[in-house]
């Protein structure tokens, strides 16, 4: 029995405590995260966040801001520096194309210019021969303040190759423009003389192949001639292919982001008509210009679709054989280009030589010691004797009602 009550007083009478609580590392990772810990860096990174993304828009809108203030100008520009007396006219299709006449004819003379370029290049020109007679300047499709053809434009129309207006940009789209131009929307009196620099000149011949009875004269100024690229084992393609197309995307590029105008004002870039002689307003147009991806997209558009203009012509040459009552004047400098290689300006040389020996052997050829493909705007005055002779000599026929007489050219000093 004491036994029993020692058991039960060492069971009943020892007072236990409650142990000790252990903690786990997991459970002191919990105490030390509390709920206002986590919520302060939760806190922290939504705030870096948001920093970040505050940041970001300002950069976003740094890059855009050049674009978009740029896209502002040319939208107010565009209305005070349309050339004076130039004209939008509708040619059909939902399409508008600058013109500028001035003078009286018959006949007309219309002035085509290079390739990508705008009718500015005439500037010295035009108002010199409208002293004696009609004469014309007008932007292709999409350059200076033509407007490019518009995506749902109707194809309907009849040409040289088929019942389908021809590809944009080549020079059978543009011969179809030019003629809907002159003889439906505006009706310029004829006969024309055709004055045509490089892709102009294509133009010119291509139209007199289409509508001979409308053409009495071409005078062509530096063409570019069919056969090009293949001389010299094709030095003029690469050169159009790997450098000309791709430095006109990047002018492209550059004016769509805004740059352009920027390397404009810093006096960074330069307008392509670089003479110092321009006045103010043509300065102008030539820098808006620059700064109009539309228009330099039509640039690229037509160096690059320039051997589909050349196989047209080709073709055009095949089917038809050029009017013989058409007179033909070449007009060249001693160099295409003097900044280019020699190499280039000689492949040059050969396809003009080629043009007047063979596919017209009855031209005229006349040298403008000293001049280039600029010539238009940088030597207008040599220029303008030959077109002022053979002018006269059309309107003395007109008069007359006689054939005209061939005129005898040489060597043209600048």
């Amino acid at each position: 029995m004491p036994t029993d009550r020692r058991r039960r007083a060492g069971r009943d009478g020892v007072t236990t405590e409650k142990p000790k609580h252990v903690v786990s590392s997991a459970e002191d990772s919990a105490v030390e995260n509390s709920p206002s810990e986590e919520f302060s860096n939760q806190s922290s990174s939504s705030n870096m966040f948001w920093k970040a993304l505050n940041v970001g828009k300002y950069v976003v809108l740094l890059l855009l801001l050049p674009a978009i203030l740029n896209h502002a100008a040319l939208l107010r520009e565009a209305q005070y520096l349309i050339p004076p007396g130039g004209e939008l006219y509708d040619i059909g299709w939902g399409q508008k194309l600058l013109l500028s006449c001035n003078g009286t004819g018959p006949p007309t003379v219309l002035l085509d210019a290079p390739t990508g370029m705008s009718s500015d290049v005439w500037y010295f020109i035009q108002p010199e021969l409208a002293k004696v007679t009609r004469v014309c300047t007008y932007d292709r499709a999409g350059i200076g303040f033509s407007e490019r053809a518009p995506r749902n434009a109707s194809d309907s129309n009849n040409s040289l190759m088929g019942d389908s207006r021809a590809e944009e940009f080549t020079v059978e789209r543009m011969v179809d423009d030019l003629h809907q131009l002159l003889t439906v929307s505006s009706d310029q009196p004829k006969p024309f003389i055709f004055v045509g620099s490089e892709l102009g000149s294509l133009v010119a011949r291509f139209y007199t192949q289409l509508y001979e009875n409308e053409v009495s004269d071409l005078i062509l100024i530096d063409p570019l001639v069919e056969g090009l690229f293949s001389i010299d084992k094709g030095i003029w393609g690469k050169f159009w292919f790997d450098y000309l197309i791709p430095s006109y995307q990047s002018l492209q590029l550059s004016a769509a982001v805004g740059a352009s105008r920027i390397g404009l004002l810093l006096n960074l870039m330069n307008q392509p008509m670089k003479n110092s002689d321009l006045p103010e307003d043509v300065d102008y147009r030539q820098k808006y210009l620059m700064c109009q991806p539309h228009h330099l997209s039509t640039v690229v558009d037509e160096h690059y679709f320039i051997n589909a203009s050349l196989s047209q012509i080709s073709t055009a040459w095949r089917i038809k054989p050029f009017p013989k009552h058409v007179g033909v004047t070449v007009v060249t400098g001693n160099y295409y280009d003097e900044q280019l290689p020699n190499t280039l300006n000689k492949a040059w040389a050969k396809a003009q030589q080629h043009l007047i020996s063979n596919l017209h052997p009855g031209s005229k050829h006349i040298l403008l010691n000293g001049a280039d493909h600029t010539m238009p705007y940088r030597n207008p005055k040599a220029l303008l004797e030959p077109i002022r002779r053979i002018v006269r000599q059309r309107k003395l026929s007109l008069s007359n009602g006689k054939p005209k007489r061939k005129i005898e050219f040489g060597t043209v000093d600048r």
